[in-house]
């Protein structure tokens, strides 16, 4: 979301990385900077305007004799801090993850498991890849470890359960929240930066609404995430891509998928939503240069809070036209929820997502009625916001909540248990209860 500064760019992790036709060069394993993910003394780090370069104060002889697996610490100390500081743009990493309990994530509080645990590495390539960023090494799925059929039960309910995974992401019930270790970043308006007599002010989470650096934010802990139907594919917006300028906003990342596409599930998202610089005359987004280069440098933004400067140096190291004109337009970013997944008995219930099972008739509008089977237990068992009231979340809001990923949003007549399915049609004569 941020505007790209011309020297720190994603060479602050990879260093040696360059820039090919405009677009960021990920393929040469060769290059990648061992020691950001090797280093086991807690002492490496990068020099901010150094281009990836390591700060010189390190003591690279102590780095380098104690090298060692790379651990959630390595890992996040880049990817924690998206955006320029923990949990800005990823809602579901912070640094909340390197001692987190088991309702904050699973498999990290839960198992103490490591982020390579599940991004396994051949040959260097690492899997996974955030909605913004096109990789090669491939996505990852929770699949690949759990399997196309992960309730691994034999009742009535692990039946169904594995039939919604046709048709539903895994952390859309499994993480019906977000964000919830450590606020995140929601609003970014870099066009409210500059000015230095504001005083910026904490809100309820503790986190401040303005940088004169930066702008204005707005935080969110604890949220509910947005869901779209993705088949594996995002639209993104690139450097040089020319946008409507006019739009009320310009998705520059977001799921592809579709309620008739069969690869397509509903998958959770935090959106983050932001105002940045795009050319008048050209129509794409401006690289502004921000961090000072050294004592001497008169461009950067950071040092004179002069955008017309600060666009002009960074459009000219980018070997992009500038047409000195810029305007102020509002992006959306879809950033998928991928981590702190929460345990099974913390997963949305049914009667969450289908309000037509909250009342008398539940499982037994369809199922008979078996004294061995609570089906109202069943139907209401999963996450317990009261609860997550009580942990000082900011859930009150999603007590009792129905109907909690909005079918017809999605595209859905309504709830699907008296409507029908995407490809499936109700029984022929079939009527729903009280319809």
């Amino acid at each position: 979301m941020s505007p790209i500064s011309n020297e720190a760019r994603c060479t602050s992790c990879h260093a040696g990385y360059g820039w090919k036709d405009n677009s960021f060069d990920f393929t040469d394993a060769t290059r990648i900077d061992c020691l950001i993910c090797h280093d086991t003394t807690g002492t490496y780090k990068k020099a901010p305007p150094g281009a990836g370069m390591p700060d010189p104060k390190v003591d690279l002889v102590r780095v380098a004799q104690n090298v060692g697996h790379s651990s959630r610490k390595t890992c996040g100390e880049c990817h924690f801090n998206g955006g320029g500081a923990e949990a800005v743009k990823h809602s579901d990493l912070s640094r909340q993850l390197l001692q987190p309990d088991r309702a904050c994530d699973v498999h990290m509080g839960g198992y103490d498991m490591q982020c390579s645990e599940c991004h396994t590495t051949r040959n260097h390539r690492i899997p996974g890849r955030s909605s913004s960023v096109p990789v090669v090494e491939g996505a990852l799925n929770c699949e690949d470890c759990h399997g196309a059929k992960p309730h691994y039960g034999n009742d009535i309910m692990d039946h169904h359960l594995n039939k919604h995974c046709e048709n539903i992401g895994c952390n859309t019930c499994h993480s019906p929240v977000y964000a919830k270790c450590k606020p995140t970043k929601v609003w970014w308006d870099w066009s409210k930066a500059g000015d230095l007599k504001r005083k910026p002010k904490k809100d309820k989470y503790g986190m401040g609404d303005y940088d004169p650096m930066k702008g204005e934010f707005i935080w969110a802990e604890s949220a509910k995430p947005v869901y779209r139907w993705h088949g594996g594919f995002y639209k993104r917006v690139f450097l040089g891509d020319s946008i409507d300028i006019h739009a009320p906003v310009t998705n520059i990342a977001e799921p592809v998928g579709s309620i008739r596409d069969p690869n397509s599930r509903i998958e959770p998202f935090k959106i983050m939503k932001g105002v940045q610089p795009v050319d008048a005359k050209y129509g794409y987004l401006l690289v502004p240069h921000l961090f000072p280069r050294d004592k001497d440098d008169t461009t950067a933004y950071w040092k004179n809070y002069d955008w017309q400067k600060a666009i002009t140096d960074g459009m000219e190291a980018a070997g992009m036209p500038y047409s000195g004109d810029y305007k102020w337009v509002e992006t959306w970013m879809f950033w998928g929820v991928d981590h702190e997944v929460m345990p099974a008995e913390m997963a949305l219930s049914c009667v969450q997502c289908h309000d037509s099972l909250a009342g008398e008739r539940t499982c037994d509008r369809c199922h008979q009625d078996s004294r061995e089977v609570d089906f109202k237990k069943l139907a209401h068992k999963g996450t317990d916001f009261s609860w997550m009231v009580e942990q000082g979340r900011d859930v009150s809001h999603l007590i009792n909540t129905t109907d909690y990923i909005d079918f017809k949003a999605l595209g859905y007549e309504g709830d699907p248990i008296l409507h029908g399915g995407r490809f499936k049609k109700l029984p022929m004569g079939y009527k729903p209860a009280g319809q």
